[in-house]
């Protein structure tokens, strides 16, 4: 009885034909951030254009893919240049987060003057209680390592 209701849930939904046109075809919910390949060349000529709703769609897609880091950075890049304040504020946060793991006091200081100008562009952009702790303890650590 156990085995039957077990092979019963196993096959549930499987009527054994190949999906149809109209089906998804998403192996991952990554997926549904890829980029179509005869797509992806009109959404980088609007990137490369300065269109930051594109440029976001680029990162997203190259964050979905396996093994594409650096194109996903060179995207991420791209929109800080362009002033997007949610980039500017993640890099902000990170490149705060890891001058506060660097030893070498000359790197550290270039870092958190690197996350302290990012911090305020994000808030000239778009002025955010994030941006704004972030700029407050970007300040701090400069005058702590004084």
């Amino acid at each position: 009885m156990v085995t039957l209701v077990v092979v019963a849930l196993a096959t549930a939904g499987c009527s054994g034909e190949p999906p149809g046109p109209n089906e998804s075809e998403q192996r991952s919910p990554s997926d549904a951030f890829v980029i179509p390949e005869e797509e992806r060349a009109t959404v980088e000529v609007a990137a490369n254009q300065g269109d930051v709703a594109a440029v976001k769609r680029l990162i997203v897609h190259y964050e979905a893919l396996s093994g594409t880091d650096e194109d996903a950075a060179k995207w991420k890049a791209v929109a800080r240049e362009l002033g997007d304040s949610q980039q500017l504020n993640y890099y902000a946060a990170s490149t705060l987060a890891a001058a506060r793991r660097q030893n070498d006091s000359a790197k550290r200081h270039a870092m958190l003057v690197d996350a302290l100008a990012a911090a305020r562009r994000s808030n000239a952009s778009k002025a955010n209680p994030s941006a704004q702790k972030l700029i407050l303890e970007a300040t701090r650590e400069m005058e702590a390592q004084k």
